[in-house]
């Protein structure tokens, strides 16, 4: 372990699989030539540093962002002839509008439980936003993930639930920390049976601003998204064997998802983790160390719209799960 432990802080493997990925291939979402790209290159360097390499097939969601604009077009105290730019991005899976847009009343709610309050019929035809903060505290508290998670329940489940109830469009106060007016894509679900709403995150700042202003009066927004739900697509998941030399029938698995979302590089959401991954890989492979079980790396597929290639791994791998030692 000492050997790896020093091996590992003196190579540069992971940080230069790391910038390719992120620097030649860049983002790399399912379904698109970037993610093909990514998988050819995985399993390439996995071959090439002789571990047993296997190309699972699993298909994919296949979502492309379109157009996205926003702009308060009505709201107490305007000045006539005016409007308001609103900074937000699709949700992965929204709904579209016309491509000429939407324009419609816009209603603000910060929680599903004053959502709930609402008369009857009071969102139909109206644009939601449900503006429920992150909790920076507890996220600088060390619970990140529970305020991820807190806060994140509304991009997920939001917009079905105002789309059930007659939504023309969902807006989500965007899920982090970081503010800079800069809006934090992430997938959203529609339950089975409920249409595709519009739904996109708004930035903090532009989430505060419509609050505000929704406590002085009416405020109408004309909304413009026009992504696209494409067939599902073939890809794989990179699974790369490093054979064990007394228990190869037992795995311990190292893993992380290759997809990313197009807004960025996915440099930490998850080509770190990939790239760590392939590090254990390579060093075992430089100094010639053997383990007694299968060390497995997996380069996931998909993970941000659902982790179908996580899926198809547990379906094909149902058999021999209870010699998975380690995830």
């Amino acid at each position: 372990m000492g050997r790896i432990r020093d091996a590992a802080m003196n190579d540069t493997y992971a940080y230069d699989e790391l910038a390719y990925l992120t620097d030649s291939i860049g983002a790399r979402p399912s379904g698109s030539p970037q993610a093909q790209a990514a998988v050819e290159r995985v399993a390439a360097e996995m071959r090439a540093l002789g571990a047993t390499v296997t190309l699972e097939k699993t298909m994919v969601s296949h979502w492309v962002r379109g157009e996205e604009t926003a702009a308060l077009t009505t709201w107490p105290g305007m000045t006539p002839g005016t409007t308001q730019k609103i900074v937000l991005t699709a949700l992965g899976n929204s709904g579209a509008t016309p491509a000429s847009g939407l324009s419609a009343p816009v209603i603000v709610v910060n929680s599903f439980s004053g959502f709930n309050s609402l008369p009857a019929g009071a969102v139909k035809g109206k644009i939601v936003l449900f503006n429920h903060p992150f909790d920076k505290e507890l996220a600088a508290d060390g619970q990140g993930l529970n305020a991820y998670v807190q806060s994140g329940v509304y991009r997920f489940a939001g917009p079905s639930i105002a789309a059930a109830q007659g939504a023309v469009a969902v807006l989500v106060r965007s899920v982090g920390s970081a503010d800079f007016r800069l809006p934090h894509t992430g997938a959203t679900f529609f339950a089975e049976g409920i249409e595709k709403a519009p739904a996109a995150a708004v930035t903090s700042e532009d989430a505060d601003l419509i609050a505000r202003l929704a406590q002085q009066g009416p405020i109408t927004m004309h909304l413009t998204l026009t992504p696209k739900t494409l067939p599902p697509a073939p890809s794989f998941n990179v699974i790369a064997d490093w054979k064990g030399s007394e228990h190869p029938e037992q795995i311990v698995l190292v893993s992380g998802h290759l997809d990313s979302w197009d807004l960025g590089t996915g440099a930490i959401d998850d080509g770190a983790g990939v790239t760590i991954s392939m590090e254990t890989i390579h060093l075992l492979q430089s100094l010639n160390i053997h383990p007694k079980r299968t060390i497995r790396f997996v380069a996931w597929m998909d993970e941000e719209m659902g982790a179908p290639g996580g899926a198809t791994y547990l379906q094909d791998h149902a058999a021999e799960l209870a010699n998975h030692i380690y995830i």
